[in-house]
């Protein structure tokens, strides 16, 4: 009689909505199941958000509703990821670290084999933040975090060892090519069509409040924005776009990656497509990790506030431009070996404008940068790790027959 495989529990950010959460859950399922089969995968989801993530056995309700499976999940695995995304930071709210330090606090109770792996950390600007994550720190068997700034901002927060294990989406598998070629003519663009990729989020918002966002959304709380700041940013986009479409002779294609009412991307997109009236320029909702980044194939330049976008088009081989909202950014183009290509949003207009996006632009279309192979050595490393992580230690798991 065969032996149960593996019970593995995944904990993250917005699998259901974020195409880049997502991307991380599908690579870590992905990798664990390709190496062990019988490995079961769980996650926090809901049924029916996107298309279905190859490897996950189980999809544990989010919130208040899926609390007693998650703990009963908890209690039958065999390991514990804390895995990917901007879990441990302030940014957006200053409740955000708090829950985390909470939550893996009420797992590790639960179950002592609780890692965290490549977490997204910072900034942790404020005093109870970082004391919260001095708690979910110590809590974790073994730490690791995606980048050096992650790395830097829990270093002052543990003594503890904190390894750089880079994003798990560098290890996602694109679809076959066909398959993007198959939507691009769905929007009627030619499949050998110059195209600019943009990935455009609401930014220039209150940082570090106390009421999440989205608990604000849900309430009909309006979220605090400097409109001005964003028009501006518009105008820009706009004129770039139009002069850098005009000179390769390609189409806009605009891909929002975080659709959901406190967020807003593809708002953001409809916004910009307004805008754009002299070049040709298309919209496609797509929430499908691997989808999404053969699609990102069949870019000429990609420019993206969103960073999960420019891990995917570095896989694909694809020149990157990035609108930066904080270090996370310059921690990727670090491990991409770019010295240049991003373009700070906290700078924005008083150091740059239009034609500092079209010289920036041109720079990445220009570079020399062996991308696609730097993006596989980071998601080759990644997948070492994560086998690491998962399997090492795990207990001897008996039929059921023999446990009964």
């Amino acid at each position: 009689m065969p032996r149960l495989g593996p019970r593995i529990l995944l904990l993250g950010g917005d699998a259901d909505h974020n195409v880049g959460d997502r991307a991380i859950v599908s690579a870590l399922s992905q990798c664990i199941v390709a190496h062990d089969p019988s490995a079961e995968v769980a996650i926090v989801a809901s049924h029916g958000a996107g298309p279905r993530i190859r490897g996950v056995a189980r999809m544990i309700p989010r919130g208040a509703s899926g609390m007693a499976g998650l703990c009963r999940a908890a209690v039958a695995a065999d390991r514990i990821l804390v895995a990917g995304g901007g879990l441990f930071q302030d940014d957006d709210s200053r409740a955000k670290m708090p829950y985390w330090a909470a939550r893996v606090s009420l797992l590790k109770i639960l179950n002592p084999r609780i890692a965290g792996h490549s977490i997204g950390a910072g900034p942790l600007r404020h005093v109870e933040s970082r004391a919260a994550a001095r708690v979910a720190c110590a809590a974790l068997t073994t730490i690791s975090v995606r980048d050096r700034f992650a790395q830097q901002a829990l270093a002052a927060c543990t003594p503890r060892s904190i390894d750089v294990v880079p994003d798990p989406a560098f290890m996602l598998d694109a679809v076959p090519s066909g398959n993007a070629i198959d939507l691009l003519r769905s929007l009627d663009l030619l499949p050998g069509q110059p195209l600019i990729v943009v990935a455009a989020r609401h930014w220039f918002h209150s940082r570090g409040g106390f009421v999440p966002n989205f608990l604000k959304a849900k309430a009909g709380i309006g979220i605090s924005r400097d409109e001005r700041r964003f028009g501006l940013l518009l105008d820009v986009l706009v004129d770039g776009l139009t002069q850098l479409a005009r000179r390769l002779e390609a189409a806009v294609l605009l891909l929002p990656s975080y659709n959901v009412a406190h967020e807003g991307d593809d708002v953001v997109c409809e916004a910009l497509a307004r805008r754009l009236r002299d070049v040709t320029v298309r919209m496609a909702r797509i929430t499908d990790p691997p989808l999404y980044k053969a699609v990102l194939g069949r870019a000429s330049l990609i420019i993206s506030s969103r960073m999960h976008p420019l891990i995917l088009g570095a896989g694909m081989g694809v020149p990157l431009v990035g609108l930066s909202y904080n270090d996370k950014f310059q921690g990727l183009f670090d491990q991409l070996g770019m010295a240049s290509g991003l373009l700070r949003l906290d700078e924005f207009p008083g150091q740059w404008g239009k034609g500092e996006l079209i010289a920036t632009a041109e720079a990445a279309l220009e570079g020399r940068h062996d991308l696609r192979h730097r993006a596989e050595l980071l998601g080759a490393a990644v997948h070492r790790r994560t086998l690491e992580v998962a399997f090492a230690d795990l207990p001897e798991r008996l039929p059921e027959a023999a446990v009964a």
